[in-house]
């Protein structure tokens, strides 16, 4: 009996001492709002001297890099233009490459064919300005006194108040008084040296863009990473397609504008047919209302010749602005730009008012680009979220 009640109470012990113990808290816990207090200094990240120095240095970083892009905004936007017109010409140089030429010697014949035609241009058109100016100017008063007899009041306006005479004198003395003016000479003397600057500039660095465009390409790619480097690649092939696709069209387009205009002034009779026909190839390289700009010196310079020439210039450049519009643009780029025309319009506005003509040049194809982009990239990544 006695091993018995011993075996009792020993797993008696062993029962208890299994059974946890509960010890009473002395630390109450805290309210809600002084754990959530707690919470938060523990998350909070303390800033330091460092990282305040760190912030400051690097606003002021970003800061000094926008305002030195501010300052070369000038080179910058012709380092820009001339990577553009080195994209633009490059198909054309691939078919001289293709037909046995070197891309060197392929884009130095593009780039000849360009200064002859900017110099043809000039050519054709400063000498009959000035010419027709210095002879406006000369007979000016001559066709005040015409008007005047035609019309009594206008006749007795002039003679009252000499107009005839103080005109003569104006013109004769015009001359000495643009010679004086040495200030002005000199200001227009520096903007067209700065204008001839930049456009040396701007040839200089398109042939270097064109001969080396296709390391400048691979030296760019080489800067993206190696997992994106193929998918890029895939992007950037397309859209150097559209832009020089863009511009090989919209040269022809002027380029047929532009004879044919020619062969109309022409037959019409309408003088300086070579200058005006330039200007109307010129103009026609903007969209949507290149045409219309390049219209308008010549009917002026018809209605000149006659009445019934002017309305038939009027008559031909509206009917060639529709030609265009709906049978020659379509053909030529369709598979170089695919927009529609509201976008193809506020691109060459957006373009036109950053960087002027040239901007408006540039805006379509960039448009094009960011199309494509936005359906390569943007639209799948949405559909996959």
């Amino acid at each position: 009996m006695s091993e018995r009640a011993t075996g009792r109470k020993t797993a008696a012990r062993k029962a208890t001492a299994r059974k946890p113990t509960r010890r009473r808290s002395t630390d109450p816990s805290p309210p809600p709002e002084v754990a959530q207090e707690r919470d938060l200094e523990e998350r909070s990240i303390p800033f330091s001297t460092v990282s305040i120095m760190r912030v400051v240095f690097a606003v002021a970083g970003a800061l000094l890099l926008l305002y030195s892009l501010y300052i070369l905004r000038s080179v910058l936007v012709l380092v820009f233009v001339a990577a553009f017109l080195a994209v633009g010409i490059d198909p054309a140089v691939s078919k001289l490459e293709a037909r046995g030429l070197k891309r060197g010697a392929a884009v130095a014949l593009i780039i000849a064919g360009i200064v002859v035609f900017i110099v043809g241009f000039f050519a054709a058109v400063v000498p009959p300005l000035v010419t027709q100016v210095t002879s406006f100017a000369t007979d000016l008063p001559e066709y005040v006194q015409d008007i005047a007899e035609s019309n009594p009041r206008i006749r007795d306006y002039v003679r009252d108040n000499d107009v005839a005479e103080k005109l003569r004198e104006a013109t004769e003395d015009a001359p000495a008084k643009i010679a004086g003016s040495i200030g002005g000479v000199l200001g227009v003397a520096g903007s067209v040296l700065s204008s001839i600057f930049r456009v040396v500039t701007i040839i200089v660095l398109t042939i270097y863009f064109s001969s080396s465009l296709a390391r400048i390409r691979e030296g760019g790619l080489m800067l993206v990473p190696r997992s994106k480097r193929a998918r890029v690649k895939e992007l950037l092939d397309p859209i150097l397609e559209k832009i020089g696709g863009y511009i090989a069209g919209n040269i022809i387009i002027s380029l047929i504008a532009g004879s044919l205009a020619f062969i109309f002034l022409t037959i019409a009779g309408v003088p300086f047919p070579v200058a005006l026909a330039l200007w109307v190839a010129i103009a026609d390289l903007l969209p949507l209302v290149g045409a219309t700009l390049g219209a308008i010196p010549a009917v002026i310079v018809a209605f000149f010749v006659s009445a019934p020439v002017g309305l038939a210039a009027l008559v031909y450049f509206v009917l060639y602005q529709q030609v265009e519009n709906y049978l020659i643009a379509p053909r030529v780029m369709t598979k170089a730009v695919d927009l529609s025309p509201a976008a193809v319009l506020l691109a060459a506005l957006s373009g036109a008012a950053l960087l002027g003509f040239v901007g408006a040049l540039m805006a379509i194809p960039a448009a094009a680009a960011v199309k494509l982009i936005v359906y390569e990239v943007v639209h799948p990544h949405v559909e996959e979220s």
